[in-house]
């Protein structure tokens, strides 16, 4: 098999990421030369469109970070293991979310993540998490911030286990879709690629990020949480939040994970249809 060049998005934790699924890589397939390459872009598809030129034959992203509709062309082709779904707060001396005090200085993932926390905490001051998880870990410890909030699974990979004050309630905070799952993204009509991926696919993590996404999906343009889980016996249970207009809206529902896209649309199609009352 000829060389294949997987590429990843720039930052700490994405090559940390990237690292560790070439190391998986290479052990399944050791006679195959993978080379790793960092692809710079501020877009969301930049992965998907490096794909699209052949500069790389692989990509890995975390999954929560996908655009909902990836280009034409593009497959997700695996999701590993997932890691820790849940959000975590950072704050000294393990304080819950509950617990900070009116006024409080959060450093929060901006965009989504800072949105739920203003709806949720609307007395908080919320800051943008810096580029560098080191520099707000030390900011807290100054004193500068009370508290961060931010993905467990970057702690994780980030090797701060030990900061990882609060697991939040996904029923409180409800993580981002595909939050903790890393993706590994093909061009449709590169089968070495896809069979070099295939053998890393976790097929319950894979289901619940497709559900979680399929959610998302069908209630773009709202602010939406969600989470699935697959049991043993490979029923899927998927739990979503939306935040619309200072309300919070919460459904579930279970199935079949081979159902997982159906639950998700399913799902997504009755939140909307309850959105559509409060108009």
């Amino acid at each position: 098999m000829a060389r294949i060049v997987m590429g990843n998005l720039d930052g700490a934790e994405a090559l940390r990421q990237a690292r560790t699924v070439l190391t998986e890589l290479n052990a399944e397939w050791p006679d195959v030369p993978i080379t790793q390459r960092t692809v710079r872009g501020s877009e969301p598809d930049a992965l998907a469109q490096a794909l699209l030129a052949g500069e790389i034959g692989l990509a890995v992203q975390a999954a929560d970070s996908l655009p909902l509709t990836l280009p034409e062309g593009v497959n997700l082709a695996a999701v590993t293991r997932r890691q820790e779904a849940r959000s975590a707060l950072v704050t000294r001396g393990d304080r819950t979310l509950e617990a900070l005090e009116d006024g409080a200085t959060v450093a929060v993932q901006a965009g989504r993540d800072q949105a739920v926390l203003a709806a949720l905490r609307p007395d908080l001051t919320l800051e943008p998490l810096g580029a560098h998880l080191d520099d707000d870990l030390a900011r807290l410890t100054r004193d500068e911030v009370h508290a961060l909030l931010l993905p467990a699974a970057t702690l994780l990979t980030l090797d701060h286990r030990n900061r990882l004050s609060v697991l939040l309630d996904p029923e409180v905070f409800p993580p981002a879709p595909g939050q903790g799952a890393l993706a590994i993204l093909v061009r449709e009509d590169d089968d070495a690629a896809f069979e070099l991926a295939y053998t890393l696919q976790h097929r319950a993590s894979f289901d619940r990020v497709k559900a979680e996404r399929a959610f998302a999906a069908g209630l773009n343009g709202e602010l939406v949480g969600a989470l699935a889980s697959v049991d043993a016996d490979g029923d899927l249970s998927l739990f979503g939040a939306v935040f619309h207009e200072g309300t919070t809206m919460q459904a579930s529902t279970t199935g079949d994970a081979s159902d997982a896209v159906t639950m998700g649309q399913e799902l997504a199609s009755d939140v909307r249809e309850q959105l559509s009352t409060l108009t």
